[in-house]
């Protein structure tokens, strides 16, 4: 795996030579990845307390999940954990690598919405939404949401997922230092996400860019 150029919350936000469809995520390990996702205060504390993402029972098996890999476009989904009491602590969720491109090999490109919806156990839906930069304006290239539902939600639950952290704190610190002091603030932000959650490109085969309809890929 290759270091993010930019657009992400790696530090080159810049650049004009990243593919128009990437897949960059931050990579503990070459066999981890970690996404991001936003959950009300119950699920949350249930989660990070017993590892295991479904242990509130207010936790929905049966509704469409929506995986973001981007940590910048996860902030601009949940508005820096801010949007609304049902998404308002951000969780980083360390799963295997061998699961994520488990889902890539079975997923379906897709131009739904983020929201969520009865699952099924359909092929997985992968959507395509336009990269954010630490102000969240869009970009000019596109980040990965995968649409999981079903049984690969259980198999994730069960089986993929390694490790569950809050970071709810640090997203908010970050959202007054740029709220603060502009600028200033952002770069201080960028270099303390970069230092923490660090993106790569993910590898992925030709099967798989065919499959996500990566490849010769334009806006």
């Amino acid at each position: 795996m290759n270091r993010a150029n930019d657009g992400s919350s790696s530090s080159a936000q810049g650049q004009t030579n990243i593919p128009y469809k990437q897949i960059r995520a931050h990579c503990p390990t070459p066999d981890t990845i970690v996404i991001y996702q936003a959950y009300p205060e119950t699920i949350a504390d249930a989660a990070v307390a017993t590892g295991r993402l479904n242990a509130s029972s207010e936790f929905n098996m049966d509704r469409m999940i929506w995986i973001k890999p981007s940590f910048y476009l996860c902030m601009y989904r949940y508005a820096w954990s801010y949007k609304g009491a049902r998404e308002a602590r951000i969780l980083a969720i360390t799963m295997t690598m061998a699961g994520f491109l488990t889902w890539l090999r079975n997923a379906v490109p897709s131009t739904g919405s983020d929201a969520s919806t009865p699952g099924t156990d359909e092929a997985i839906r992968a959507q395509w939404d336009p990269e954010r930069n630490i102000k969240l304006e869009k970009l000019s290239y596109r980040s990965l949401l995968l649409g999981v539902s079903g049984d690969w939600v259980e198999t994730w639950i069960n089986e993929w997922i390694v490790g569950i952290e809050d970071i709810t704190e640090d997203v908010r610190r970050w959202k007054s230092y740029i709220d603060e002091d502009g600028k200033k603030g952002r770069r201080k932000v960028q270099r303390e996400v970069t230092r923490k959650w660090l993106e790569e490109v993910v590898a992925v085969d030709e099967e798989i860019e065919e499959r996500l309809e990566m490849r010769n890929a334009t806006g």
